[in-house]
């Protein structure tokens, strides 16, 4: 039955009775941990309880209930236990109230009952007081209750059907009077059976979406929050409970990490949001942005001296793609129609291989030579500019440290060659390249112990760069500001896509939720959200493919993440096919929306990206 149903189910049923018992946990009242005795650990790792409490606390609760066979024990029988000497129950006590929260439309339909004249109760096999109990549930907003029955305060338990008969015995009611309303068919149905009273199982709640079981504490911590947690739509979800988790991590590395007297620096665009995580983390104010793009160096870059491994740093500045010579130009500052001898406009340039193919690297240095005469102008003017920009920003002077989103660290790398300064990188994510050309003290990683990214995560990294990134358009060029320079903005800004604002707001929704809530102090499981992240661009769902797949990113050009055609229009034009799955950023996504079939399309598309490496 689903949860609508029972409740539906609840108001039609009432009706008949006089009263209403709801069991409290897991039932009207959740946890934000996984398991209860995550609980203890918890307490533990976030400085509540001493260390070694959790074990403690386990054992003696075993040691209690074993000198008490038969009936329920209480709070203060365990922390009798010579286990717990000194221990203070008020700090568990608190703890629990801390990870408590109602569950809003049984709080609303127990106090429908109540309003229509039916008494309501509680009913719940728990080793805390009754006064703790009623005092949880009254802050809880469940303070209209009629009285609180718990296995502690009479030494017997709902699954032997006792305590529910002990219920029945103090409030007069008959079993007919009486629905129950429970979670566990075990303890509530066979229970409320064995006293001749009817039950109503609530559902469990959903999974968060593509997260898989916890295997700690912390993990379960996550999963426990995000249930129940967070908007409805796929692209506000994905980014509350896969961004914000994630995003959130990182932020508190970058914080954890950070070196004294090194300014932490966020790149424009994709890392505007990590930026605002991060000064809620570390105080509003403690970061710069530092709006560049490759792009936008590159007629710096230009003109530097193009020996040694200064041509192949220009040409890893260039998407890495088969651009035309025109293009190209474009990309490197020179104005719309310049032409370069040799070299006709409509030619297409691989820039996909290294090392860098001769035609390519002859078009760059070609390239260089004319941006030294009249047609360079534009390219000269850009380089200026672009070097003011970063002299007012103090790239060069100050101690820095740049965070992205990483790769090989390429933007690290043409700041150095243009500033001469010996920079520090902060990466989400690396593949091969950035400790190939930068050292692991001067570039470090975030996500996965700092190794190369695996596939999954460059199969969806334009969509999650488009999904965190300002929505903005990308730096291209400066313009003159007082004695400095300051990013040219465009005069026609693109709108803002529904499904960008809502899963950007999704995430700073969880941060602020996270940072308010009880596990504040706790360090977020990064590979734990990460691996939820990667099950999501490995195969997302039908709602979520839709709810994305429409978006496009900027590299070099504009690209659809996951936008396939209809399907008659491939059935006119098969090649069309290959051609929109190879332009599509976000294969998974568009092979799920382009044939709605149950095939695993992961291993499709793994398939097919061995073959073509292979």
């Amino acid at each position: 039955m689903t949860k609508q149903r029972l409740l539906q189910h609840l108001q039609r049923t009432a009706g008949s009775c006089r009263a209403v018992a709801f069991d409290v946990f897991d039932t009207l009242l959740y946890r934000d941990v996984a398991a209860p005795a995550d609980l203890f650990a918890l307490m533990e790792r976030t400085g509540r309880a001493r260390p070694g409490f959790a074990a403690a606390r386990r054992a003696a609760e075993a040691a209690a209930r074993a000198r008490h066979p038969g009936r329920e024990v209480t709070l203060a029988e365990i922390y009798a236990c010579p286990e717990l000497a000194g221990a203070d129950p008020a700090a568990e006590c608190a703890a629990e109230r801390a990870v408590l929260r109602p569950d809003p439309d049984l709080l609303a339909a127990a106090r429908a009952c109540k309003d229509r004249g039916l008494r309501v109760y509680v009913v719940s096999d728990m080793y805390l007081p009754a006064a703790e109990i009623g005092e949880i549930l009254r802050r809880a907003g469940f303070d209209f209750l009629d009285g609180v029955f718990v296995s502690s305060e009479y030494g017997v338990q709902k699954r032997s059907g006792r305590l529910f008969r002990t219920f029945l015995r103090q409030t007069g009611l008959r079993p007919a009077q009486v629905l129950f309303v429970g979670n566990d068919r075990r303890a509530d149905a066979l229970g409320a059976a064995l006293a001749g009273i009817r039950c109503l199982l609530v559902p469990p709640p959903a999974p968060p979406a593509h997260y898989g079981p916890p295997a700690s504490a912390e993990e379960g911590a996550l999963y426990a929050f995000l249930q129940g947690r967070g908007p409805r739509d796929p692209a506000g979800a994905a980014g509350y409970a896969l961004l914000g988790p994630l995003l959130l991590a990182f932020a508190a590395w970058l914080r954890d990490n950070a070196r004294p007297g090194v300014r932490m620096v966020f790149l424009a665009r994709d890392m505007e949001l990590v930026r605002r995580l991060y000064d809620r983390t570390a105080g509003a104010g403690a970061s710069g942005y530092l709006r560049v793009s490759r792009r936008s160096l590159c007629p710096a870059l230009l003109l530097r001296p193009l020996t040694g491994g200064a041509l192949d740093l220009l040409a890893d500045a260039l998407p890495r793609q088969r651009l035309t010579v025109a293009q190209v130009l474009a990309y490197l500052g020179f104005a719309p129609g310049t032409a370069l001898p040799g070299h006709p406009a409509g030619a297409e340039i691989d820039l996909r291989t290294r090392p860098l193919s001769r035609a390519a690297g002859e078009l760059l240095l070609a390239a260089a030579a004319l941006a030294k005469g009249p047609a360079g102008e534009p390219v000269r003017r850009q380089a200026r500019l672009a070097r003011a920009y970063l002299a007012g920003e103090g790239i060069g002077r100050d101690p820095v440290c740049l965070v992205d989103i990483g790769s090989g660290g390429t933007t690290q790398r043409i700041l150095e060659e243009l500033t001469g300064a010996r920079l520090q990188g902060a990466y989400l994510a690396c593949d091969e390249r950035l400790h190939a050309q930068l050292p692991p003290d001067r570039a470090a990683a975030f996500l996965f112990g700092g190794r190369p990214a695996p596939l999954w995560y460059w199969a969806g990294q334009p969509m999650l760069e488009r999904l965190i990134s300002e929505p903005c358009a990308p730096t291209t060029a400066y313009e003159p500001a007082g004695e400095g320079a300051r990013p040219a903005v465009p005069a026609d800004p693109a709108p803002v896509p529904g499904a960008v604002a809502a899963a950007r707001a999704g995430a700073l929704d969880f941060a602020a939720d996270w940072l308010a809530g009880p596990w504040a102090g706790l360090g977020l499981p990064a590979e734990y959200a990460a691996a939820a992240l990667l099950d999501l661009i490995r195969a997302p769902g039908r709602a979520e493919a839709d709810a994305l797949g429409d978006l496009t990113v900027d590299d070099g050009g504009e690209w659809p993440l996951a936008a396939p055609r209809r399907r008659a229009d491939y059935l006119r034009d098969p090649r069309a096919f290959g051609r929109d799955l190879r332009d599509a950023r976000w294969k998974t996504a568009f092979l799920r929306r382009a044939l709605p079939l149950p095939l695993p399309w992961d291993k499709v598309y793994a398939a097919l990206k061995h073959r073509q490496n292979g």
